[in-house]
């Protein structure tokens, strides 16, 4: 349930990925695991990464190295920003809207473009990891997720 009010969330919010949602652009498939992460990031993913890759959480396993990256990077932005919403808003059209060549210029006032670059890296990483470590059930659920949407 968490994770459908969550799209919702994000379809008010962001009317464009509204349609995208509805003729399951492939896209999808790596900026919602990417927000469940930005999520887990903010301590606020109800465990979803936690359960469908723990090693995540494991710091010596290479999936735990690239999350403390992507750690790392969302707390030096935070401290820079010195505003949670503000940054956690740009984070997360970042993710969503790749492509949005204006997004990543809002970022480079505050971080270096490689920095950006590798956190746009490490994201999509961990993005798929996500959804490989326990592809049927991840599938179960992400469908799941996705029938539940606007109830």
């Amino acid at each position: 349930m968490y994770f459908s009010q969550l799209i919702d969330i994000l379809c008010d919010k962001y009317k464009e990925i509204e349609e995208q949602l509805e003729c399951r652009d492939p896209s999808i498939f790596i900026w919602l695991p990417s927000i469940i992460i930005l999520k887990s990031l903010e301590k606020e993913d109800k465990g979803i990464c936690k359960e469908f890759n723990p090693s995540m959480f494991i710091e010596t396993e290479e999936s735990g190295k690239t999350y403390k990256v992507l750690k790392t990077f969302k707390e030096n932005l935070y401290s820079i920003v010195k505003d949670p919403y503000l940054s956690y808003n740009l984070l997360e059209k970042f993710v969503l809207f790749e492509d949005n060549k204006n997004i990543k210029k809002e970022l480079e006032i505050y971080v270096p473009t490689i920095l950006i670059d590798e956190f746009d890296k490490k994201i999509k990483i961990l993005s798929m990891q996500l959804q490989r470590l326990k592809p049927t059930d991840w599938n179960y659920f992400f469908d799941l997720a996705m029938n539940n949407l606007g109830e």
